[in-house]
C-alpha cells in the first residue's frame, strides 16, 4: 500500500497536490455512479469529473479553464490513480482475499468507523487522513494487541501433564537446590 505517495498536477505552471483523503473520498462517493462512474468519466476526459476532483485542492475562479489548458488526457493518469486511493485500492498490489461485499459507501463508513473508533483519532483527524493511512494504521493497532494480548491464530499452550514432583524438581533444580531426605524414625 503506498503511503504519502503525493499525485501533484500542473495548472497554469503552479503545482497542485491532489491529498485522496477520506472526507474527499465520502465527498466523490456521493457523485452519480460513485467510483465506477466517476472513472468512466475521467476516461471519457470529462471536464466536470475533473473539476469535482481538484476543486477541493485549487480553489480558482478560472479553475475549469486551468484544467483544460493543462489538457485533460494530459490529467487522466494522475485523476485515476487520486480516484483508485480514495477508494483504498492500490493498483499495484495483489488483488485481495475475498471479504464480505461492502459498497463504497460503507467502505468509506467503515474506515471512518476504524479511524474513530479503534484508532481513537478526532473525526477531523480521521476526515483527514487518506484511507491507505487508515488502513495501515489499523493493521498497526491490530499487530500491537497482538503482540500484547496474543492473538486467536496462535495454538493454544498444551497443559503440562508430568507429576506434581517432576515440575517441582524442574522448577527448583535450576536454583541449584538439593534434595534433603528425612531419616524415618
Amino acid at each position: 500500500m503506498r503511503l504519502a505517495a503525493p499525485i501533484i498536477i500542473i495548472l497554469a505552471g503552479e503545482a497542485v497536490t491532489l491529498r485522496p483523503s477520506l472526507a474527499c473520498a465520502m465527498q466523490l462517493e456521493r457523485r452519480p455512479g460513485s467510483f465506477k462512474g466517476l472513472l468512466d468519466e475521467i476516461a471519457d476526459d470529462s471536464l466536470s469529473a475533473a473539476s469535482a476532483i481538484i476543486a477541493p485542492h485549487h480553489s480558482h475562479p478560472t479553475l475549469a479553464s486551468r484544467i483544460m489548458d493543462a489538457r485533460l488526457d494530459v490529467l487522466r493518469p494522475a485523476l485515476i490513480d487520486y480516484v483508485l486511493q480514495c477508494a483504498g485500492i492500490d493498483p499495484d498490489a495483489k488483488a485481495a482475499a475475498d471479504g464480505p461485499s461492502l459498497s463504497f459507501a460503507e467502505h468509506l463508513q467503515q474506515l471512518y468507523r476504524v479511524g474513530t473508533g479503534w484508532l481513537g483519532w478526532t473525526p477531523d483527524a480521521t476526515l483527514d487522513a487518506t484511507p491507505a493511512e487508515i488502513m495501515e494504521a489499523h493493521r498497526g493497532r491490530m499487530d500491537m494487541l497482538k503482540a500484547i494480548f496474543g492473538s486467536a491464530d496462535e495454538e493454544p499452550a498444551q497443559p503440562d501433564t508430568r507429576p506434581l514432583d517432576d515440575k517441582f524438581r524442574a522448577v527448583f533444580g535450576s536454583f541449584g537446590t538439593t534434595i534433603v531426605k528425612r531419616e524415618a524414625s
